[in-house]
């Protein structure tokens, strides 16, 4: 899949980016840009975020650091297509270049830390526990600064990302992706979101080729360049962790959420899982139950 170069808009009030997106559902397509990005989830909004090679869903609370240039793609749930729902997806997002306080600000002796973080953004990083807690306040409070007291609020968020001495501060990308060179990013556009919208359904390689207007073979070597897995990887990435969801938000047996989340057989269902949670279904409901 190529991710699509956004140009994001500038203010010329402000060296950087805030802003609230409140809107039905998320529509900007696999992208990337030059500037770093947090992205704080707000009131209701949830589904699955893909950023660099990790598949997460995310929540209300969800904080992540997005570095310069990763591939990043948030999808909300199928349930905010609907219009009858009449539901809104919310997000914070506060977008800033390396350079936005000068060449050589973070080369500082009281920049490295800062330094540091950023460096580690390149795969993403997910903000979670205390280091949440206490940031979440503050990338609100933020929106409502102007001036100093507002680029000062940016350098303390970043300063509390910097400062965690545990695991508040997670990598979520494990293999480095591959930048495409070219703009025209429509047809695999095309494929991703055929991905997301049928992966509880059988899904031939075929007919993913057919959009991409590519051969069978051609579009697995594409496809393995730029994600550093096999499709048939990916696409058990996603159905497990729509099995995941369904174990840990309904009381469904392991076998009806196997079949829901497109597997044709209980056995394999249980291969993929081991593979890639490193747990049953049945131990990581017990899991998280305890």
């Amino acid at each position: 899949m190529k991710a699509q170069l956004l140009k994001l808009p500038s203010h010329s009030d402000c060296s950087f980016n805030a802003m609230v997106h409140d809107v039905p559902y998320f529509v900007v397509p696999w992208h990337y840009h030059p500037e770093y990005e947090i992205g704080l989830m707000i009131n209701d909004s949830t589904g699955k975020k893909f950023i660099g090679s990790s598949i997460t869903d995310f929540k209300p609370g969800d904080l992540c650091l997005i570095g310069a240039n990763l591939p990043h793609y948030y999808r909300s749930e199928e349930t905010f297509y609907d219009k009858k729902n009449n539901l809104r997806t919310n997000s914070i997002v506060i977008q800033f270049r390396e350079d936005f306080l000068g060449e050589n600000f973070w080369n500082l002796p009281e920049g490295a830390a800062i330094k540091d973080l950023l460096a580690r953004s390149k795969n993403g990083l997910q903000i979670t526990g205390e280091t949440n807690a206490l940031a979440i306040p503050k990338i609100k409070r933020l929106l409502e600064l102007d001036g100093m007291d507002k680029l000062l609020e940016l350098i303390s968020i970043l300063n509390l990302f910097s400062k965690s001495k545990n695991d508040d501060v997670s990598t979520l990308s494990s293999r480095p992706m591959e930048m495409p060179n070219t703009k025209d990013n429509t047809r695999m556009n095309k494929v991703f979101e055929h991905i997301m919208q049928h992966y509880q359904q059988p899904i031939r390689l075929e007919e993913l080729a057919d959009l991409a207007n590519m051969s069978e073979s051609a579009f697995s070597r594409y496809f393995k360049k730029i994600t550093r897995r096999n499709f048939s990887d990916f696409l058990f990435e996603i159905r497990i962790d729509h099995a995941c969801k369904l174990l840990i938000e309904t009381t469904k047996s392991v076998s009806d959420i196997c079949y829901e989340s497109g597997f044709n057989n209980h056995s394999n269902f249980n291969r993929q899982f081991l593979k890639i949670k490193k747990l049953t279904p049945l131990a990581f409901r017990n899991k998280y139950i305890r």
